[in-house]
């Protein structure tokens, strides 16, 4: 039973949540996104988390979820989680069409404190760099990488982009 119920809490506040974001303007963060504004896309962020989260979901696998939420309706654009590319897995890519060539690679990491967040962020970066999530991609023609290491603490976070 608890499984079941554990499957219904979680469809139900993904449906909720799916609701919401059709209803939101979210071109700041795309925009944010795109120009590589590491300060806007951290306030456009911040602020979807103050409206959403709960202090119970204080984990990697919500916020990545929620972020998802938040990109998966950015046009010209397809979302892809946890896709195998070089030594490992990132944890989102947001890919053109492959004659844009553009891809975006996240990788999300929570931090314990406040003080964290700028190192966790970094950490996610070199992440990126270390496991070569891009590799994967260069061989299917993508040219242009945006590469950002974001971290969460509760209903912040701290973007880095490279």
């Amino acid at each position: 039973p608890n499984t079941e119920v554990k499957q219904i809490y979680r469809s139900t506040i993904l449906e909720w949540f799916n609701e919401k974001i059709r209803q939101k303007d979210f071109t700041g963060i795309y925009n944010a996104l795109l120009q590589k504004n590491t300060q806007q896309l951290e306030r456009e962020i911040s602020q979807n988390l103050m409206e959403t989260i709960s202090f119970y979901d204080y984990r990697e696998d919500y916020y990545h979820g929620f972020l998802g939420g938040l990109l998966k309706m950015m046009d010209g654009y397809t979302i892809k989680s946890n896709r195998e590319s070089g030594l490992g897995r990132s944890v989102l890519q947001l890919l053109s069409a492959p004659y844009d060539g553009i891809a975006i690679i996240m990788e999300l990491k929570v931090a314990d404190t406040y003080a964290q967040l700028e190192e966790k962020a970094e950490e996610a970066l070199v992440q990126i760099e270390e496991k070569q999530y891009d590799a994967e991609l260069k061989l299917e023609g993508y040219h242009t990488f945006i590469k950002y290491g974001i971290s969460f603490y509760k209903k912040l976070c701290k973007v880095m982009c490279k």
